[in-house]
């Protein structure tokens, strides 16, 4: 068999996308952060990530371009040999300060960091303690530890109590979970967690991608969401960050044996001047002006009310991630696209990223978004809601992603029939 052979199942892309149903890589003609201009048309963003509003707030569009006219375009080489520059240690700093740890490692991604650290730190006779949902950066560097990788069922801390009770009491033990979780907004029980960690002498370690800037004091995210800490804490920049990058903040002994063993730290280019003064400066603008994060908790409140109002399944988020079930990925692209052309912006979330039968559209709720903006989205959703609530009484159990393993014809087929099915 050709190894290229498999890649024409994707063909049945060409079908979606002559229907208008092929929701990806749409491009982005034009973007003021709450609304964005996609096929001439000028939507409400609802599947951004910007939390705090602050990709183009004009300090951190200021910081970013001077760090580029001072340091150049680039760093030219990893931090380990020669692009370790003086601006990557402040942001470490300001994080480390901000957040309550002794130290913070940059990376020049989140999915990096996750990979880097895990990979870096546990070995094939530690045992690691993961989520069901927790992020594909975390699974991918579970896998690639060799570790004894345990999952357990999402938000069971039962089950995680009675899978670490079964390792052996001298095991060097890792419990990883997801602060926020991306898919449905739910906030892990870090308080249970550590309860189990310190009962049974584990570590813990926290993604707080979707938490930082968005819950605990002042924006500080999961953890201090509970009044606690975690051993490491994993975050982002290309979320409420307004950048992009990821870093590590842990105790100086953990980072500085990071420095030296984790992989994607070591042998990659340095995160970008622009980036990092970017970050830093969202930073700085979080830590100064709080809030702003109780202005994006009251819009998220608000834009989850009006879609409970309109009879919508928001699955128990409690942030400002606010999915909005529905069921079978096709009805899924069909609501998706109602929308893009009542003027709002959203991304459908299919198998593998949720359950078959689970697919969901993901909003993101931020700061900038006024009241108009919220109550557009919730009308536009409203006025979906019958179809919507259909999907839910009658959830698939297949995938689209299941295609990809079909003939060509036979996904056609396929694909029109489902097409034909949704649009009932």
């Amino acid at each position: 068999m050709d190894i290229f052979e498999k890649s024409q199942s994707l063909n049945v892309i060409d079908l979606l996308k002559r229907v208008k149903l092929y929701p990806f890589f749409r491009k982005i003609e034009d973007t003021q952060g709450a609304t964005v201009v996609s096929d001439n048309k000028k939507l409400v963003m609802m599947g951004s990530n910007n939390y705090l509003g602050l990709t183009h707030d004009p300090r951190v569009i200021e910081a970013s371009v001077a760090a580029t006219k001072k340091w150049g375009t680039g760093c030219t080489g990893s931090r380990f040999l020669n692009g370790n520059l003086k601006l990557h240690e402040e942001l470490e700093e300001t994080l480390a300060d901000f957040l309550g740890y002794e130290s913070a490692l940059v990376f020049a991604t989140g999915f990096m960091a996750n990979q880097g650290a895990i990979t870096g730190l546990c070995g094939p006779s530690d045992y690691i303690y993961s989520d069901k949902e927790n992020h594909a950066c975390i699974v991918e560097g579970c896998k690639l530890s060799k570790s004894k990788f345990i999952v357990y069922k999402h938000l069971d801390y039962d089950a995680l109590e009675e899978r670490i009770s079964k390792a052996p009491s001298d095991a060097s033990k890792l419990i990883i979970t997801d602060g926020v979780f991306s898919m449905t907004g739910r906030i892990a029980d870090y308080k249970r967690i550590h309860e189990i960690a310190e009962k049974h002498g584990a570590m813990t370690y926290v993604d707080d991608a979707h938490g930082l800037g968005v819950i605990g004091e002042g924006g500080r995210g999961t953890v201090s969401h509970f009044g606690l800490k975690s051993d490491i804490l994993m975050g982002t920049f290309s979320k409420s960050l307004a950048s992009q990058g990821g870093f590590i903040c842990a105790s100086h002994e953990v980072n500085r044996w990071l420095k030296h063993k984790a992989r994607t730290f070591m042998f990659s280019a340095g995160l970008s001047p622009a980036s990092s003064a970017a970050a830093l400066k969202a930073l700085e603008i979080l830590r100064d002006e709080p809030a702003r994060v109780t202005e994006q908790q009251a819009n998220a409140a608000y834009l989850k009310m009006k879609f409970q109002e309109a009879g919508l399944d928001t699955m128990g988020t409690e942030t400002s991630v606010i999915p909005v079930f529905i069921g079978d990925d096709q009805t899924a692209l069909n609501v998706c696209k109602q929308l893009f052309d009542k003027g709002v912006f959203t991304t459908p979330v299919m198998y593998p990223a949720v359950p078959r039968g689970n697919a969901v559209i993901r909003c993101s709720v931020m700061t900038t978004h006024t009241k108009k903006d919220l109550d557009r989205a919730a009308e536009a959703f409203a006025d979906l809601s019958t179809m919507i609530q259909a999907a839910n009484k009658n959830t698939a159990t297949d995938a689209m992603f299941d295609v990809m393993t079909m003939s060509p014809e036979k996904a056609m087929s396929y694909i029109k029939q489902k097409i034909k099915e949704s649009q009932t």
